[in-house]
């Protein structure tokens, strides 16, 4: 590796680190004002809303640097082959390959790490986003677990929520017991029912029985034909937690259910896609890198370049491979593909043309 090799690594990495800064300011600047109405509706507070946005970062990094990378591939050699210094490294008897060699250097480091951003760093970055938006923003309760057999929610400072079963689209839920403490931590009231349903009024419980554990120990016990039960939960709540989002999966985890649908006879195709899509994703970073330079490369001793060229390059591949990604992955959620294909169809796809345009380079 010589001194040319390090001052195109240098060049590079600088234009890629400011293709995604820009495009990361950009992304932040719209979601920020898409979602500041939804917001300000539960009197949110600035440092609340700012957190949200510090955990959505590594999710939004992880979407945007393939397109960086493109981008940033095509400025850096459009100004070298502008200012004739491909053409002086080529005079000199480098091959496409060496002046092709630090950006690819670049592509690789970077697509190794976006894997594991993908694997571990963005699911976890996810949870920490919702749960400042639902408990924080939205001012509901956190789900300390959630299972489609198993709810359990805190309400408040001193309640713990334990729902058996969420039926009817999370309009009636079954095996109802809340648990209310003390400044202490010692129980001192128990709230148990067979059934809550979703009213205009809120939630009521059935057949409830209300323990209340007095200071010398004794129990005295109520029971209510109709209780209501303060739970700011909507049936809607419930179904977004039951829908088990695979964002929110590290790599392993969603592995593991995967193969746990199969074993149990489960249709595994949107989840299985959702994980090969993950994988392939996190190599595009190399792979736009070679597209981006066959595609410069091949205009070697041209002097046309401009950035606003570059750019509008970028964005319409970028584009192009956005709704290819797209459709692979609707083709393999609805069975018509096999999922490692539907998830890796758009990176292969790209792969191939890139490859291609890069071998035409002379």
């Amino acid at each position: 590796m010589g001194v040319l090799f390090w001052y195109m690594f240098r060049q590079y990495a600088k234009v890629f680190l400011m293709c995604v800064s820009a495009l990361l300011t950009v992304y932040l600047v719209v979601d920020f004002f898409e979602k500041l109405r939804k917001f300000l509706k539960y009197d949110a507070d600035l440092s609340s809303m700012l957190l949200y946005f510090f955990y959505r970062i590594p999710d939004i990094c992880f979407q945007i640097t393939p397109l960086a990378a493109l981008m940033g591939t095509l400025l850096t050699l459009g100004f070298l082959n502008k200012s004739a210094e491909i053409t002086a490294m080529r005079s000199c008897g480098m091959s496409f390959y060496q002046v092709a060699s630090p950006f690819l250097a670049v592509g690789m480091i970077v697509s190794a790490i976006l894997f594991s951003f993908t694997a571990v760093f963005v699911p976890l970055a996810n949870i920490q986003a919702d749960y400042v938006r639902t408990v924080l923003i939205e001012k509901k309760p956190a789900a300390l677990s959630v299972s489609p057999d198993r709810v359990w929610l805190r309400l408040g400072q001193d309640g713990l929520l334990k729902i058996g079963e969420v039926k009817d689209e999370g309009q009636r839920l079954s095996t109802i017991s809340l648990y209310r403490v003390d400044e202490q931590f010692q129980l001192h009231e128990i709230l148990e029912s067979p059934e809550a349903r979703f009213t205009k009024e809120g939630w009521e419980l059935r057949d409830a029985t209300r323990r209340v554990v007095q200071p010398g120990g004794e129990v005295t016990a109520d029971r209510y034909a109709q209780l209501a039960l303060g739970l700011p939960l909507t049936p809607e709540d419930f179904q977004t937690w039951l829908a088990l989002d695979s964002k929110n999966m590290t790599l392993k985890q969603l592995g593991a259910y995967v193969q746990r649908l199969k074993r149990d006879g489960h249709s595994s195709s949107r989840f299985a896609t959702d994980y090969w899509g993950r994988v392939a994703f996190s190599s595009m970073t190399l792979v736009m890198t070679i597209l981006g330079l066959a595609i410069s490369l091949l205009k070697t001793g041209v002097r046309d370049h401009a950035v606003a060229k570059g750019i509008g390059q970028a964005l319409g591949i970028g584009f192009l491979f956005w709704v290819t990604h797209s459709f692979g992955m609707v083709l393999g959620k609805n069975g018509a593909l096999v999922p490692i294909a539907a998830g890796s169809f758009a990176c292969l796809m790209f792969l191939v043309i890139g490859v291609n345009l890069f071998l035409r380079t002379r």
